[in-house]
């Protein structure tokens, strides 16, 4: 399949190459290369569109200067190009994220194995990383996030490859539902639940609308930040009392925006972490007095 690469120039780099790399994950971009001084991005030739290019925030943002030149590829074995690039994540001893292509390995309570169309979900990223270490109740700051999931229902909103969902179920979740508004990523969660092994996992085209209706003891959403503040009040609608949200995918400096917004819709804030200019923030719903 012809693919177009779009090569960005990002000043200042840091962290703006990361956010335009979400942002282009939302567009269908499934493969990237970072660059000196900016971030070469893969799409096929079907689904470029210059226009919504255009229409990127980070682009119009005036605290960063990006430019951008577009150029034709011919087919490129992207699987063996992953392969050869992707090394296992490891969060402690607890949890170790893998491809199918390395070897398994002993000593690790949870291992997950994750084959990504995309280049979001593999646990790379600092937000992801994050996620998985407020699950396991790791290093939070003023407290514990998670306090076991045995039991709970669960809703991955903005699910990627699935690798939070199918941790949940490793870690003892009754129920798990993976939502994401990508057809691509919605094929590619399926199949890295049935590659391991998990029954408890419903995965679905949808956005955060689907929330509505239902009851979650314990929401996960990686998404950007504008997502999760739109979101704010359909997350918080479908939290149980006592139930936690789990948001990551924003920088450090948005963390108030994200802040506020939860507790104007009656969330508590609970802890927080950070990994470089990555944050995540953890909220809770009063439980029932």
């Amino acid at each position: 399949m012809p693919y177009t690469r779009v090569s960005f120039l990002i000043a200042p780099v840091d962290p703006w190459r990361d956010i335009l790399m979400i942002e282009l994950g939302e567009l269908g971009y499934d493969s990237f290369e970072e660059t000196t001084g900016g971030l070469d991005a893969y799409i096929a030739d079907g689904q470029f569109d210059v226009n919504a290019l255009q229409k990127l925030l980070t682009l119009r943002d005036p605290h960063v200067t990006v430019s951008w030149s577009v150029s034709k590829l011919e087919a490129r074995n992207w699987n063996a190009e992953w392969e050869s690039s992707f090394q296992p994540v490891e969060v402690g001893r607890e949890v170790r994220i893998r491809a199918e292509h390395h070897p398994a390995a002993e000593g690790f309570t949870h291992e997950l194995v994750i084959h990504p169309r995309m280049a979001f979900g593999t646990g790379h990223h600092a937000t992801t990383r994050m996620v998985v270490r407020g699950m396991l109740g790791r290093e939070a700051t003023g407290g514990r996030f998670a306090h076991g999931l045995k039991d709970t229902l669960v809703c991955d909103l903005g699910c990627g490859t699935a690798v939070l969902a199918i941790l949940a179920e490793r870690m003892g979740a009754k129920e798990v539902r993976a939502i994401d508004i990508d057809e691509q990523a919605v094929l590619n969660a399926r199949e890295n639940v049935e590659r391991n092994g998990c029954t408890r996992i419903t995965v679905e085209k949808g956005v955060a609308t689907a929330l509505e209706g239902h009851a979650y003891d314990i929401i996960l959403a990686n998404i950007e930040r504008n997502t999760l503040l739109d979101a704010m009040g359909l997350m918080a609608g479908a939290m149980r009392p006592g139930a936690a949200l789990f948001l990551s995918g924003f920088i450090v400096a948005d963390r108030p925006l994200l802040a506020a917004a939860a507790e104007a819709h009656g969330l508590l804030l609970a802890e927080h972490l950070e990994e470089g200019e990555w944050s995540l923030l953890g909220c809770r719903k009063r439980p029932v007095e």
